[in-house]
């Protein structure tokens, strides 16, 4: 038996983990003991010496205590850098602890990853098999040197192995451990406890990594995978008798994607639980038809992407392939049966200028979702408009800080200044809920925000934290602007 500490360096904001709450569940079920260590109690930095000082204190105090003989990480890109600073603290400790990479950021930038001298071991892709088997192969002193799906290093050398195939039936996975989380981690707003009950995304879209993992996986199976109901309502009712969430969420990406099985799972749904749900998917998987499925079986909240709202955007650039009017149609519809909306856009994209920024607040402001989210774009690695933004020179700043995606500018626009995309990230729901009457005040309110740094990365410890305070309170009066556009202007 090996004991495992698992790191998500990453804060639980409004959903849980569940890439390795599902690896810790693998884990456990394979006979080794399992903790975890999430920052997210940590996220406010200290104001003097070294900002992670606080995270490390407490990572040593649970390595202390529990002992791991190996530690996995779960890496996005955009707390690569923390992460990685785990793993050298954790080498420095104790050499023969083994540290493994898994999550998107190793399996699209492996070769980075697995050059770092603190990072032994990199799973790509799918990692409940793969993992374990790796740590079965260290219990029995074997060679882990062949495992599909695992980089590994032995005696200097790298061993690169070919892609593990996808897992067909998912309702093999143990469902995911949530007891490794506080329970405080599974009242997220909003959105409660979050499932998945299929996994795989078929929409290329250029500004995300799945297309990437499409052509990763050919040849390994169907990307696109659904768990039996049976098995997804088993977890719900574990979900309900051992966490008592105030509502369960959705994470699958398009969860109406197959309409058979949605209208199945929503007449099921309402018969078995009366807690409400939520979901998302794209505006072009929206009709009548679904969204009376939707609030017959029990959900009263979706989550739709815009993106963008310039059509010439969305679709040549973004390659959405979504029309102004099915977004419209999908948005009266949720609203016309009583289901609330909230929508993901973003600005600064390739090809944007402020012009193309006003066409996403005005959609906005014609759609008034209940709920609103906008991230200023970022050049990702294993995109295609990333990577074609990073030859171009676009990234200014990095991009593993781990605070950085929503609130942190890392790229140089060519047209629009990073002060000026700071700006219009903190203030856009103020233009979409407010009249245009008080533009005035309201550009006035972003010009002086705007003098705040653009970005935290490298910031003496006082002035980040003067700038967090400030961005919190910008984001904290949200809650008091008025709600679907109550007595103002909407088109």
């Amino acid at each position: 038996m090996k004991r495992v500490l698992l790191v998500y360096p990453g804060y639980i904001v409004r959903e849980q983990p569940l890439n390795i709450l599902y690896i810790g569940s693998a884990v456990k079920a394979a006979g080794h003991a399992v903790a975890l260590f999430e920052i997210s109690a940590y996220r406010r930095r200290p104001l003097r010496g070294d900002p992670y000082r606080v995270i490390k204190e407490n990572y040593e105090k649970l390595c202390d205590r529990f002992k791991p003989d190996v530690v996995g990480f779960s890496v996005m890109s955009v707390n690569y850098r923390i992460a990685l600073e785990l793993a050298r603290l954790t080498k420095r400790r104790s050499p023969d602890v083994r540290t493994v990479f898994g999550g998107i950021h190793p399996t699209i930038a492996p070769e980075d990853t697995i050059s770092e001298a603190a990072i032994d071991a990199i799973c790509r892709g799918e990692g409940e098999a793969s993992f374990t088997e790796f740590l079965a192969a260290l219990d029995r002193g074997g060679d882990y040197t062949r495992i599909p799906g695992f980089w590994t290093k032995r005696d200097g050398a790298i061993f690169r192995n070919p892609m593990r195939p996808l897992i067909e039936d998912l309702d093999k996975i143990p469902f995911p451990d949530r007891d490794l989380i506080s329970p405080a981690r599974l009242q997220a707003e909003l959105y409660g406890v979050n499932l998945l009950s299929s996994r795989g995304c078929p929409f290329p879209c250029s500004y995300c990594q799945n297309e990437y993992l499409m052509d990763l996986y050919r040849g390994y199976g169907r990307f696109v995978r659904y768990r039996s109901l049976e098995n997804v309502f088993a977890e719900i009712d574990q979900v309900l008798q051992k966490y008592h969430p105030s509502r369960l969420s959705f994470s699958d990406e398009s969860f109406t994607l197959n309409k058979k099985r949605l209208e199945e799972f929503c007449e099921r749904y309402t018969r078995r639980y009366s807690i409400p749900f939520l979901c998302q998917t794209r505006p072009d998987l929206i009709d009548e038809a679904t969204i009376r499925t939707l609030k017959e079986g029990g959900c009263d909240f979706i989550n739709m992407a815009i993106e963008a709202g310039n059509p010439r955007i969305r679709n040549d650039v973004l390659q959405r392939n979504i029309t102004d009017e099915q977004i419209v149609q999908a948005f009266e519809l949720a609203r016309r049966f009583g289901i609330r909306t909230g929508s993901f856009n973003m600005i600064g994209l390739p090809e944007e200028d402020l012009s193309t920024v006003w066409d996403t607040i005005r959609i906005n402001k014609r759609l008034q979702p209940d709920r609103i989210m906008c991230t200023v774009y970022m050049p990702f690695l294993g995109t295609k408009l990333g990577e074609d933004c990073l030859l171009e020179g676009w990234l200014e700043h990095p991009v593993d800080d781990a605070e950085i995606y929503y609130t942190n500018i890392a790229i140089k626009h060519p047209t629009i200044s990073g002060r000026t995309l700071f700006g219009y990230q903190g203030f856009f729901d103020y233009y979409v809920r407010l009249s245009p009457k008080l533009y005035p005040l309201i550009h006035l309110l972003r010009w002086a925000y705007q003098l705040l740094p653009k970005t935290s990365f490298g910031l003496p410890s006082l002035l980040r934290a003067t700038r967090e305070g400030l961005i919190n309170f910008v984001y904290n009066m949200k809650r008091i602007l008025p709600s679907r556009g109550f007595f103002m202007k909407t088109r």
